[in-house]
């Protein structure tokens, strides 16, 4: 047997969660930067300073990372001469902001944590980013072999963010179970990617039991026992089925019809910028249950997703069945569907799309 090791990354979450900065930080060093998004750092920058100063961390710069996550934006920061300075990197923000403060640690080979300031993915616990062009279209996706040293999860700022990513990411989290147990289905497993697949159904299951209560305190503001249960399914969970299930990038399990379905429709003028992804993918969740024959599994999913806002029929996004059926080919040759124990179809995708619209 070939020796491998994983590395998901550890946690600190709650309202006073930066305190810990210090316990995690200071091992590696005196100096950080922070790099990331304009909104996030004026969130989170006052607890993040406080944190750092109570460690005796010196702050060099916040620096913005820029629009989108890509080659040259990474570039540009590396180019910083704060950034140069630094010990770590203090990654802060959403998932284009934490995926863009990866690139700068891997290239300047300097570790970064993680403070995400809302809950809609999975970047700041994975060991990927996901790379756009200049143009905003997608790139790549690059690997690394570790994540984050550290992620801190302060509930306080997530419950004060627009309730709009939490909603999202609910979609995406609970289509990771779906799509990672199926795309593994009759694999022999690894130890770590057996332990991936199987956490996998948290990632449905927590979201089913605290999502509709996460999204009414998220709402209100306040940072409660079900929006930090939720906060950590769509953060952690996710991030760490994701490395688990994809170490070895060859046999990479988290794709499926659902993600397809999405990149699929992004086709169509204007959808990349009208929709949220996740709330997306949830309805590709659906298609993907009928399509597999789970129709009573698919009805449970209908009627939580009613219970939390997210689309049951192809009007709630907005598309007919022919836009459907015209997006089908690029949906059937997207790479999430590359690895799956059966051949996707363009007539399985229009004949579920057909089936749910009724």
């Amino acid at each position: 047997m070939e020796n491998y090791t994983v590395l998901p990354a550890p946690y600190t979450v709650g309202p006073k969660a930066y305190e810990s900065v210090g316990d995690y930080c200071k091992l590696y060093g005196t100096k950080a930067v922070v790099i990331g998004g304009k909104k996030a750092m004026a969130a989170a920058g006052e607890k993040i300073k406080k944190a750092a100063s109570a460690a005796g961390i010196q702050i060099l710069s916040f620096v913005w990372f820029g629009k989108d996550c890509t080659f040259e934006a990474a570039s540009a920061l590396e180019q910083c001469a704060e950034v140069q300075e630094a010990d770590m990197i203090f990654a802060v923000g959403g998932g284009k902001a934490i995926d863009t403060a990866k690139l700068v640690s891997i290239d300047l080979k300097k570790p970064y944590f993680a403070f995400p300031t809302i809950a809609s993915n999975c970047a700041a616990a994975s060991a990927l980013s996901i790379v756009y062009k200049e143009d905003g279209s997608f790139c790549d996706f690059v690997h690394f072999l570790e994540a984050a040293k550290h992620v801190f999860i302060d509930t306080d700022i997530i419950a004060r963010a627009p309730e709009q990513y939490l909603w999202a990411g609910i979609g995406d989290t609970y289509a990771k179970y779906y799509e990672v147990s199926i795309s593994a289905r009759g694999e022999k497993l690894e130890h770590y990617k057996a332990l991936g697949v199987n956490m996998s159904r948290m990632c449905m299951e927590t979201l089913v039991e605290h999502g509709e209560q996460a999204l009414k305190d998220n709402k209100a503001g306040v940072p409660s026992y079900d929006l930090e249960q939720a906060a950590l399914s769509i953060i952690i969970t996710t991030g760490w089925v994701s490395m688990l299930v994809a170490r070895d990038y060859s046999m990479d399990y988290n794709g499926g019809i659902a993600h397809a379905f999405f990149y699929g429709l992004c086709s169509l003028p204007g959808f990349d910028e009208d929709h949220l992804h996740g709330v997306v993918v949830s309805f590709g969740v659906l298609l993907l249950l009928l399509i597999d024959g789970r129709k009573e599994e698919c009805e449970k999913m209908i009627a939580f997703n009613k219970t939390v806002g997210l689309p049951v029929c192809l009007s709630d996004i907005g598309v007919t069945v022919e836009q459907v059926a015209s997006c089908a080919k690029l949906m059937v040759e997207d790479e999430d569907v590359e690895h799956y124990p059966y051949k996707i179809t363009e007539e399985m995708i229009v004949r579920a799309a057909r089936e749910l619209d009724r």
